[in-house]
């Protein structure tokens, strides 16, 4: 049965210029502490929050939208006071399209260097420090293990990886 309240709100290079993304970007105590406010303030059934140099995504399950809460919570975080301002560089997702999202930017679809291999580590840490601190429910920890077992199948059964393994690694061999 497909989880429709699972939800996702993503700031990205897709959607948002380097300078919008440094001033969302949140570091390890950030995340958990967003994690913690979430879960403690609203009704939320699971929370993974994620965010690398080139994305900010909090994926959750919840009956309605929290997309300005979140965002609020981020930006009281990180001592933003009119952080509603940068709703507008959020995509919104609801239930499959949700889900589907977090595959491809667990597999590297929708990284900038396509394929990149840091952000299968990136998703699987931003898990950890959810299942840590027990915010994440049943649906959150078979989807995450379903996008584990399809990563390693992606990684041992294709030559997807094959070439450029990150951002970082295509800039210095440019």
């Amino acid at each position: 049965m497909m989880q429709t309240d699972f939800k996702a709100i993503s700031l990205s290079f897709k959607n948002a210029p380097v300078a919008i993304r440094e001033i969302i970007a949140l570091d390890e105590l950030s995340i958990k502490t967003i994690l913690g406010r979430i879960s403690e303030i609203l009704p939320v059934q699971d929370a993974l929050v994620l965010s690398t140099c080139n994305r900010t995504e909090v994926y959750y399950t919840a009956t309605k939208d929290l997309t300005q809460e979140i965002i609020q919570l981020i930006g009281f975080n990180k001592g933003i006071e009119n952080v509603l301002q940068y709703e507008s560089y959020f995509d919104k997702m609801d239930s499959a399209e949700a889900v589907k999202y977090l595959f491809r930017v667990s597999m590297g679809l929708e990284a900038q260097v396509v394929g990149d291999m840091q952000i299968a580590n990136q998703v699987k840490r931003a898990y950890q420090w959810t299942a840590d601190m027990d915010y994440a429910g049943p649906f959150m920890h078979r989807l995450l293990h379903s996008i584990f077992f399809t990563n390693k199948r992606v990684v041992q059964e294709t030559s997807f990886r094959d070439g450029a393994a990150s951002v970082s690694y295509a800039a210095v061999e440019m």
